[in-house]
């Protein structure tokens, strides 16, 4: 019993970065963990979830205090307020475990922020679209730090600030991109987060998962962006051959970097994703047209950096790298 209440412990400080719909996702289950009854005896009070969001300073103690935020479960009509922790210095400090729920591009400036109050053996998981952010984030930290990266299929929508929709159920794999990490708590570490939003599954082979999402990514965002269009649309006989030039290109590039993709594999997977979220929105496709950032960079813009490397021509990659650069700029101007 003791054993066991001391391997719980060791993750017991959980801090959540980012208020947008994943971040609120992630802190919402985990915190209903915490307030459950189903909680071994004492490690109630002990676990500490709490949220650092990019907007809390302006906030004074008594309104930081008193926050809330909006969390409608998955097909439920009930939309629940509950209370929000944001987290301080110490939490940060204290941390066990640090999800950093944040577009790409926001990545290594919030570790920057708070990487002097990090705690070495503090496992930090980047959950975010595309890649090229893991050689920033290793430059920021000590060399021993543990980081992970997680990808989800969960489908969340922010209505307002603060006030999330849980819209589709998934599932999350997560796995070591730097340091090392016992299977011992390989294991706790999905456990807990599997118990908090489930199916949660340790990977050997994250960075291959890391790929195959960002060959599905390098297809959906930039061609919903670009024509203005659902997502289920891209599976329209007039985006075939873009499709199939976009994917033969990623595959070039991903076996130069030893990752073995299929293209028949991949234009089958792409087309069930649209398919599945069909009447949805790309992420970037709405970031274009409410004129924010989009994650392009570290999209397509990761694909042709990478095979600039290596000197591989990726026309189409590039083309639509440009094209939603271009679009970004004009919304913002």
């Amino acid at each position: 019993m003791v054993n066991n209440k001391l391997m719980i412990n060791k993750l017991e400080n959980i801090v959540v970065v980012g208020q947008g719909a994943m971040g609120l996702l992630w802190y919402h289950h985990l915190s209903q963990i915490k307030n459950s009854n189903n909680a071994p005896d004492n490690i109630n009070e002990e676990i500490s979830i709490s949220l650092l969001a990019s907007n809390q300073d302006s906030l004074n103690d008594n309104e930081q205090k008193a926050a809330t935020y909006k969390f409608t479960a998955y097909q439920q009509q009930q939309t629940k307020t509950l209370p929000l922790t944001y987290s301080k210095t110490a939490d940060i400090a204290a941390a066990d475990v640090i999800i950093l729920c944040l577009k790409s591009f926001n990545v290594a400036t919030a570790i920057k922020q708070i990487a002097s109050n990090i705690n070495p053996h503090c496992l930090i998981i980047l959950a975010h679209n595309g890649m090229g952010t893991l050689k920033d984030v290793e430059s920021l930290l000590p060399r021993q730090q543990v980081i992970l990266a997680m990808l989800t299929t969960h489908g969340c929508l922010r209505n307002a600030p603060l006030a999330i929709t849980h819209t589709g159920l998934g599932q999350t794999d997560i796995g070591l991109l730097s340091g090392q990490l016992s299977s011992t708590l390989q294991q706790q570490l999905s456990s807990q987060l599997n118990d908090a939003l489930p199916r949660v599954s340790f990977h050997q082979d994250i960075v291959q998962k890391q790929w195959l999402k960002l060959a599905i990514n390098c297809v959906i965002n930039p061609i919903t962006a670009v024509n203005n269009i659902e997502n289920g649309e891209v599976n329209k006989a007039e985006f075939s051959e873009q499709i199939d030039l976009l994917l033969t290109e990623i595959i070039n590039v991903s076996k130069a970097e030893s990752i073995n993709l299929v293209l028949k594999d991949l234009e089958v997977i792409v087309r069930k994703v649209a398919q599945a979220t069909a009447k949805n929105s790309s992420s970037m496709r709405s970031d274009v047209l409410a004129g924010r950032s989009t994650e392009i960079d570290y999209i397509n813009g990761y694909i042709h950096r990478v095979a600039k490397k290596y000197n591989i021509a990726t026309p189409e990659n590039t083309r639509l790298w440009q094209q939603v650069l271009n679009l970004s700029a004009n919304s913002e101007g």
